[in-house]
């Protein structure tokens, strides 16, 4: 017996081998903030950028966007004595420092730039020379970073510390040199300051750091979004767990209600930093970044949330479910469109005009548009003999759709409805198809698991296998579904 050998690693290393391979070339943008960076020989922050540079040894192209306003409102406390009064954010009280300390504050953007970019290429070569470092000795991991990689010109109107004579918006982001920097292997490091834009005036200015992170993502359509927290966790108070996942639309609806005045979770610094960050990855989530990720910066923590089902943070992903709706007689037509091909090569059985349109007045029919098109449809019957078993049935994607994750949104759909349905097992007759449907659960089963009516009605000529599936589990598979489902655009 060599379990004690395996230990519990095994199970966790296979379990993680899917996603290596689905973020291998996949760019992530990591926010790091300003907390971490004041000192960079700390611990957290050198156990961060090792689990940074692992996911970079594993064909993730990382881009970094580090806070600098942190380190400059230090500096200006304990090198210039400036006060800045009681601030929600660094970056107001630096902006607020600006108006009767303006040449030192630029003076210190640049230093603090430069320090910093020497700093984070020494952090790397030194995690990556460590004896349980990350990289191979023949090849080591090289970092760009540079101010030139944006352009920024004034803020438009606005009031009070953003009217600061160095804050900036962003005006330009060089995603070319960014893409072929990531391309030769690099790890880049976007710094949050820029010059002005050629309309402008050519002064340094600073841009907030977690906005720029959220447009550099939305300007390089990035797989993700990461923001470290200092530590807080968005949690289900009636359960008393991390909340895995979210969509966007629950997102937004959250923010929406703790934006609300009068609502005492403002109050606090920490809650008004989470609702920044939840603000920033809804709108690049709107603007074509796939997944948002809040999650601790403790040494592991980003490791377990990518490479792991359970994960450690909380995400926000796209609405995959927007479009799927119960079919009506207009999809009729439609619906036996989608499945034509699939009967003619004898992978469906053939169902009719009558069938197809009494399926959709139970209720029984799914279909999936999108633009108009017709993406995916199934069907989900119940059986009076048999209340907890259902069947998925004319199962179908478009050929435009195959291939890019939207079978295994549908399937999650008709999941979750079965298990609101009461459904404890799901079961499909299918004649060549089996090997997709075992991959997501589905185990071998006899004619005798079927509901006795359906028994009843077997089509011994088409001699179709029977699969099982169990549904009580399901919240844990539909959770692993969210974090694991890329799904493209049609094409």
């Amino acid at each position: 017996d060599n379990r004690d050998l395996r230990g519990e690693w095994l199970p966790l290393f296979r379990g993680s081998a899917p996603y290596v391979a689905m973020f291998r070339q996949s760019i992530m943008v990591f926010h790091i903030p300003g907390q971490l960076l004041i000192d960079t020989q700390c611990s957290e922050l050198e156990g961060l950028l090792s689990d940074i540079a692992l996911c970079a040894v594993l064909g993730v192209r990382p881009v970094l966007v580090p806070s600098l306003s942190q380190r400059v409102l230090s500096r200006l406390r304990t090198e210039y004595n400036v006060e800045v009064g009681e601030c929600a954010y660094a970056v107001e009280a630096v902006c607020n420092a600006s108006f009767k300390n303006q040449e030192t504050v630029s003076r210190l953007l640049k230093q603090e730039a430069g320090m910093l970019c020497a700093e984070v290429q020494d952090l790397f070569r030194r995690v990556a020379a460590k004896p349980t470092g990350n990289f191979d000795n023949n090849k080591s991991l090289s970092v760009f970073a540079s101010s030139q990689l944006v352009s920024a010109a004034p803020p438009r109107a606005k009031t009070g510390w953003q009217t600061s004579p160095l804050l900036g918006r962003v005006t330009g982001i060089d995603a070319a040199q960014i893409l072929q920097r990531l391309q030769e292997e690099q790890v880049v490091c976007v710094l949050p300051v820029a010059a002005g834009s050629l309309q402008g005036d050519g002064r340094l200015r600073y841009i907030p750091s977690e906005e720029l992170a959220a447009q550099v993502a939305e300007k390089l359509k990035a797989s993700k979004l990461i923001f470290f927290t200092r530590g807080q966790r968005i949690v289900d108070t009636a359960r008393g767990n991390v909340i895995p996942t979210m969509q966007l639309a629950e997102a937004s609806k959250l923010v929406e209600e703790w934006s609300k005045a009068g609502n005492s979770f403002m109050d606090k610094e920490e809650s008004k930093e989470i609702v920044r960050y939840l603000d920033l990855l809804i709108q690049a989530l709107r603007c074509g970044t796939r997944r948002g990720h809040l999650i601790d910066p403790q040494r592991g923590a980003l490791l377990q949330e990518l490479y792991t089902t359970d994960g450690s943070g909380t995400m926000i992903s796209l609405d995959l479910y927007d479009g799927i709706r119960i079919a009506r007689s207009g999809d009729v037509s439609g619906i036996l469109d989608l499945i034509e091909p699939l009967v003619k090569r004898g992978l469906l059985k053939r169902r009719n005009t009558y069938e197809v349109e009494r399926a959709c007045n139970n209720q029984e029919m799914f279909v999936w548009k999108r633009d108009e098109k017709f993406v995916g449809c199934a069907s989900l019957e119940r059986f009076e003999d048999a209340p907890g078993k259902a069947e998925l049935g004319c199962f179908v994607v478009s050929p435009l759709c195959r291939g890019k994750g939207h079978g295994a949104v549908l399937l999650s759909y008709i999941e979750r409805v079965a298990t609101l349905l009461g459904v404890r097992q799901l079961f499909l007759l299918t004649t060549q198809t089996m090997q997709w449907f075992v991959e997501r659960g589905f185990q071998n089963a006899s004619l005798d698991d079927l509901p006795p009516s359906k028994r009843a009605g077997y089509d011994l000529g088409r001699s179709s296998k029977v699969f099982i599936k169990n549904v009580s589990d399901l919240p844990s598979e539909l959770q692993q579904r969210f974090t694991f489902v890329e799904v493209d655009a049609i094409d």
